[in-house]
């Protein structure tokens, strides 16, 4: 903790004169519906700058401590790196709490193109949909205290320093068995996209394979060219691609990531694929992980590449029922605001959630686009996904699911 209270110290100065002036900006450029927004915005384009990924997101998580911290709240670090804050309120008859949580990294950072800028319309950066959600958090945590926004529940917020898919991450599992943090709904912030619902949520398997080969052994046969890391990365990938494991096709593998080879001129010596197979049964899920593993492993030994293969990450499959009730809520409230509502069935960290018997789902936030490079959002949306936020807020804390 000594590291996080000299940095928060170091940047604490920087920071408050940083948000003045980006908020100052904002509304020099475009008649806000709402300071709120424009404070939001600010603080989503100042969290974007800050590198990501890192060991522990030690650099985001000092600054979300020093914004809690100037809040007058104290934001305190767990086992997994992940922050936590606790908002308590006097006229909670419950003391469960409704937990509203987002992910803090992002692995779309830039040196340059996250350092983001604005327009009348929009705003653009590297990463910038990935800072949304942590901005959205600290912006019910400034509104509950000013308040602006009323809330009958004790509230906590969790910032994920690893992802909440990371298999290293235990933080939803302890939240779950603790009488004393178990929520009684949580909501996970996503930065984009504004109407989305999760309807059903689909389990996840993340796996990473690594090759290295060695095109200049000298045991190779004259007449045998070895095969390159684009080769054994592009037959591995070849044998994986589009496989369904059963008659259904609710079990899928698809292909995230191919990267191999620096370019013209340079043999290509390692490379790396990303694999995600998703399911809507846990059984199928976990079988086609272990054959999609000892597929990837055999390709690379059999082409004499050094293949390593990793579980990265893991999603299980969500109790859609238990989420129900939630759901309509949510549902309710995005057509009174006039939010087009688009049902999606796809992997989502609420899920860890509802399979411990909590109410839980996932909202976007925003509009925008999501780009290779650079992201843009739309500031116009951002408000409406305030509302959003804090009418579901304002009405899981006036009464029951």
């Amino acid at each position: 903790m000594a590291f996080f209270d000299d940095l928060i110290k170091k940047m604490g100065s920087a920071f408050r004169s940083l948000s003045t002036k980006a908020s100052v900006v904002i509304r020099s450029l475009r008649q806000a519906s709402s300071p709120l927004t424009d404070r939001l915005l600010a603080e989503a384009l100042r969290l974007a700058e800050i590198p990501s990924p890192s060991k522990n997101e030690e650099q985001r998580v000092g600054h979300i401590l020093e914004r809690l911290s100037s809040l007058g709240l104290n934001g305190y670090v767990d086992e997994d790196g992940n922050v936590l804050a606790r908002l308590f309120c006097p006229e909670a008859s419950d003391p469960a709490p409704l937990l509203l949580f987002s992910d803090l990294g992002t692995r779309r950072w830039h040196p340059v193109l996250s350092l983001g800028s604005v327009n009348a319309d929009s705003a653009q950066g590297a990463g910038l949909a990935d800072s949304l959600g942590p901005a959205a958090l600290l912006s019910v945590a400034e509104s509950i205290l000013s308040g602006t926004l009323l809330c009958g529940k004790n509230i906590v917020l969790l910032f994920g320093a690893r992802s909440f898919e990371d298999t290293q991450n235990g933080v939803f599992q302890r939240i779950g068995e603790d009488p004393n943090q178990r929520p009684f709904a949580a909501i996970g912030i996503r930065g984009f996209t504004l109407g989305a619902l999760m309807t059903k949520t689909l389990g996840t398997y993340r796996v990473e394979v690594k090759v290295r080969t060695d095109l200049s052994d000298p045991s190779t046969a004259e007449d045998f060219s070895p095969p390159s890391a684009v080769d054994v990365v592009v037959a591995v990938a070849q044998k994986l691609a589009g496989v369904v494991w059963d008659s259904e096709k609710t079990t899928h593998c698809r292909i995230r990531r191919i990267e191999a080879g620096t370019g013209f001129g340079h043999d290509p010596v390692e490379g790396v694929l990303d694999l995600e197979l998703e399911s809507s049964k846990d059984q199928l899920l976990e079988m086609a992980m272990k054959a999609a593993v000892a597929t990837a492993q055999t390709t690379g030994e059999e082409l004499k590449a050094k293949t390593e293969v990793s579980v990265v990450g893991h999603v299980p499959v969500g109790d859609s029922r238990e989420s129900e009730g939630l759901q309509n809520l949510v549902r309710g409230i995005m057509k009174e605001q006039r939010i087009k509502v688009v049902d999606k069935t796809e992997a989502d960290s609420s899920a860890f959630l509802s399979t411990q018997g909590i109410p839980a789902l996932s909202i976007g936030f925003a509009q925008g686009r999501e780009g290779l490079e650079m992201d843009e959002v739309i500031i116009e949306s951002i408000e409406r996904g305030r509302k959003l936020l804090f009418s579901i807020v304002e009405r899981l804390s006036s009464g029951s699911i």
